[in-house]
């Protein structure tokens, strides 16, 4: 593990590093981090975010992904969003996304800031992603970040309830209803009057 510790490791550095260890690691401003898991809302949510991306593009050019594959951003950094969708040519032996279009990420409380900020930053920096949605897994909302004409993501909706539809107008349209990203999870208690 102090191998780990490094800091100011380049890509190459860290992807033969990273293949050989047992957990998974995201590269971050020169160094690695060790990913966590998540709760069960957590990956049911991520599980129905991949499940219903399947099913929306079907029939076309993209796939969706899930945590596996790897997006290395534009500006060096290494991270495995909980689902995306490649529309790059199907590599079928790639730990990476070939051209990630759209990236989610599913909100927890000890991620909450890294989800918002450190990783907008980053998939900001990856001209080929269109949209970044953040999902919240207390609630149903999902923040999103599209590409705007300057070339950054910009926010551009806030969907909040179960009957919120998020359009994806990417190379693919495509549309994901929150009912069904929430889908099996209890609805969050009515606040008290």
């Amino acid at each position: 593990m102090s191998e780990a510790r490094r800091q100011d490791w380049d890509l190459a550095t860290f992807l033969a590093w990273e293949a050989s260890q047992p957990a998974r690691y995201e590269l971050v401003n020169g160094a690695p981090r060790l990913m966590t898991g998540g709760s069960q809302a957590h990956n049911l949510i991520s599980l129905n975010i991949t499940a219903s991306l399947r099913a929306a593009l079907r029939g076309s050019p993209c796939r969706p992904g899930g945590s596996d594959l790897r997006v290395v951003t534009g500006n060096g950094n290494v991270r495995y969003p909980d689902a995306l969708i490649d529309s790059g040519p199907f590599r079928p032996e790639s730990h990476d996304a070939s051209e990630p279009v759209a990236v989610f990420e599913v909100l927890s409380r000890s991620t909450a800031w890294i989800d918002l900020y450190a990783e907008l930053r980053d998939y900001d920096a990856t001209p080929p992603i269109l949209l970044y949605a953040v999902v919240a897994q207390d609630e149903p909302h999902v923040a999103v970040w599209r590409r705007d004409p300057s070339g950054r993501l910009a926010v551009t909706a806030a969907l909040t309830g179960r009957d919120g539809v998020l359009e994806l107008d990417l190379p693919a349209p495509a549309a994901l209803r929150l009912a069904d990203i929430y889908d099996g999870l209890p609805e969050p208690a009515a606040a008290p009057a």
